[in-house]
């Protein structure tokens, strides 16, 4: 179940012996090596995060444990793993608001490769972790955060650049660029359109232009604030899923 976190492991590893190449050759072998790494890893931290205020940001590396805990559900993920998913999981792990709960809930939720929740799962798994101390983390990142908008309306523009129009049409003016930022959806959905009316608070915007943007997005881009989460503890030094659930 450490595969995927051996395989990042080795991909550094292989990364920093070819990079030898570029080192002093005068150095101890031992040196460049380690040379080499530390440069890999300075070149993979400094890779630009996405922009806007609920970016997807990774604070579990901070962690002890959480890096290979998630390793481990984001290999079982990729391959449809259902008894290693479950097996990462709390024997009372919650699953919704009205009572359930359980390995075998989760086990049937699973049942299929084609499962609406593996879906979910993947979109978790791009999303960010926040942390909570040192024994609790939640995905999505944002979902830790100090959000004010109403959780029912509020939704996350999962995107960079994502442009608002000004109609229900791929065709219609854009009014408005939002990244990664929260919006409150307006009417209800999307309708047939493929559109979903929406209203955002532009942060920091210039005098020259409105505070407030109202027009229409794609429907695919937006994400409820309490769409699927989940939430890792660590119990007598073991990670597992405490909670993987949706609404409120």
């Amino acid at each position: 179940m450490r595969f995927a976190h051996a395989r990042r492991v080795g991909l550094l590893l292989v990364a920093g012996a070819l990079a030898l190449q570029g080192c002093n050759r005068d150095d101890p072998p031992a040196d460049q090596l380690e040379q080499a790494v530390t440069e890999t890893v300075d070149e993979i931290e400094e890779t630009p995060q996405p922009d806007g205020p609920y970016a997807p940001r990774n604070d579990c590396t901070r962690v002890a444990g959480a890096s290979p805990f998630l390793a481990d559900i984001r290999s079982a993920v990729s391959a449809r793993d259902t008894e290693a998913f479950v097996a990462l999981a709390a024997e009372d792990v919650k699953l919704d608001f009205g009572g359930g709960a359980g390995r075998d809930q989760l086990r049937a939720m699973l049942a299929s490769d084609t499962a609406p929740l593996w879906a979910k799962l993947d979109e978790l798994m791009t999303l960010g972790c926040a942390s909570d101390g040192d024994a609790l983390i939640t995905l999505p990142w944002y979902f830790a955060q100090d959000i004010s908008a109403d959780p029912h309306t509020g939704m996350i523009v999962t995107g960079t650049g994502v442009p608002v129009r000004e109609t229900a049409a791929e065709q219609a003016p854009i009014i408005a660029a939002v990244s990664w930022d929260v919006v409150e959806l307006m009417d209800g959905g999307a309708g047939t359109s493929g559109f979903a009316h929406i209203r955002w608070q532009r942060r920091g915007a210039p005098a020259s232009k409105p505070t407030v943007i109202e027009g229409y997005i794609d429907a695919t881009r937006l994400r409820s604030l309490i769409d699927y989460r989940l939430v890792g503890a660590s119990r007598n030094g073991k990670w597992r899923i405490i909670s993987l659930i949706a609404g409120d």
